[in-house]
């Protein structure tokens, strides 16, 4: 292999020109040729391993700096402006900043969701939904607003995804767990409305049932106090829809425990599970209920429950009460409209239900039901009245073992 030895002392020829300190280790010449590609031996045509190097100045006053000087910096910040285009400079600065604080917020949202959701016990499918919606949201907000907050925004994302799933979920658990003041949930809640439009066009009556499904296995009340809740909440709807869904799962769970429950539950307990104040449900009661049917009485939700339960018989969600005697016979069957199945739209204005049984000798009978809803309506200028129409038809078809055609009984 070709080496080199550096001579200490540089010599000159006769010209005056320097000669190599360069020395060929294959023939010992010292006539060495610089090139492009390196140095070369001028006698055996060697290239010389020795690197080509070259020294400069690190810095000349009359050039300025412009390689950069690491990943994030450009020259220095005195030349930066002083270069004639140094606002542009700042700009791209600015830029380079802005995508590396993006990166930030971006991993921020995805801690604060993923802590948001183990602390809630939220199913994690959702996570990624939610992530989503949140960076979409999040870009159509202008800069430099309060709203793109973090911390702030995440919980209220969090809070649109599952009620447009028609997932119940409660939100000052949710206030709670996210650190966030209910003030600023509210506020952010309705300035993001408008960057969700689907919101508005969703079924709050499907998640206003599941509210009211899990007050009745919070608090273990059984599927009758689940439907009687559901049906109050279909006939009062025109009267109490333009307050928030968990308003009226409370409305409509309360008078349930008012009328049938008392024994059971109160409303106060059901208004914390709820995450709303029993005020709020007495004044939905009073003006929407109360006022709009022209009903007298009124003092408060507890002391005017057999008011409101008579109310309730009036608008046929309740049995009327009657006087029943010790002698009467007790060999019937009670039929529970909730464990039938449901055919037909309820809000037709017509429940159909449908039960197969057997009869004392074993034959199949099938029972149909049609309940017509009474409509609540308001004639010129009167108070509202429930329309005065057929309650039910019932009707039963037995069919026997020989070769007969169905029996129909009316």
């Amino acid at each position: 292999m070709v080496t080199y030895n550096l001579i200490q002392k540089s010599k000159f020829d006769s010209n005056g020109e320097e000669i190599s300190e360069l020395q060929c280790d294959l023939c010992n010449s010292v006539n060495i040729k610089e090139t492009n590609e390196g140095y070369v031996c001028g006698d055996c045509g060697i290239v010389l391993e020795v690197l080509k190097l070259q020294y400069y100045r690190p810095y000349n006053d009359d050039i300025l700096q412009y390689a950069p000087l690491g990943q994030t910096q450009i020259g220095t910040k005195r030349e930066r402006h002083c270069f004639p285009n140094s606002i542009q400079w700042e700009n791209w600065n600015k830029l380079h900043s802005i995508r590396e604080n993006e990166k930030v917020v971006l991993d921020n949202a995805k801690q604060t969701i993923s802590k948001i959701f183990s602390n809630l016990h939220l199913p994690n499918t959702y996570q990624k939904i939610v992530f989503q919606r949140f960076n979409k949201v999040r870009s159509k907000l202008r800069p430099s607003t309060k709203y793109r907050s973090v911390e702030k925004l995440v919980p209220v994302i969090i809070y649109y995804t599952f009620k447009l799933r028609n997932i119940s979920i409660n939100e000052e658990e949710l206030i709670n767990a996210s650190g966030i003041s209910k003030k600023e949930f509210k506020d952010f809640f309705l300035q993001l409305r408008n960057f969700i439009p689907e919101y508005a066009k969703r079924n709050r009556q499907d998640y206003i049932i599941q509210k009211m499904l899990q007050v009745t296995e919070y608090f273990d009340l059984g599927l009758r106090f689940y439907y009687l809740s559901k049906k109050i909440m279909y006939k009062l709807w025109e009267l109490i829809k333009n307050t928030t869904d968990d308003v009226i799962a409370g409305v409509a769970t309360s008078i349930s425990a008012l009328c049938s429950y008392k024994d059971f539950i109160n409303v106060n307990a059901i208004c914390k599970m709820l995450g709303i104040k029993m005020s709020t449900v007495q004044f939905q009661v009073r003006e929407r209920i109360f006022r709009k049917l022209k009903v007298d009485g009124f003092i408060s939700l507890v002391r005017s429950s057999d008011l409101l339960n008579e109310i309730m018989e009036k608008l046929g969600l309740l049995k009327l009460k009657e006087n029943h005697t010790d002698e009467e016979p007790a060999d019937f069957v009670e039929i529970v409209l909730g464990n039938a199945s449901q055919v037909f739209n309820c809000h037709n204005g017509i429940d159909y239900y449908f039960f197969a049984i057997k009869d004392d000798h074993n034959n199949p009978v099938l029972i149909t039901i049609n309940i017509y809803n009474p409509i609540i309506h308001k004639e010129h200028n009167q108070s509202y009245q429930a329309q005065e129409a057929k309650l039910f038809d019932c009707e039963r078809l037995v069919y026997y073992r020989t070769k007969d055609p169905p029996l129909s009984i009316v």
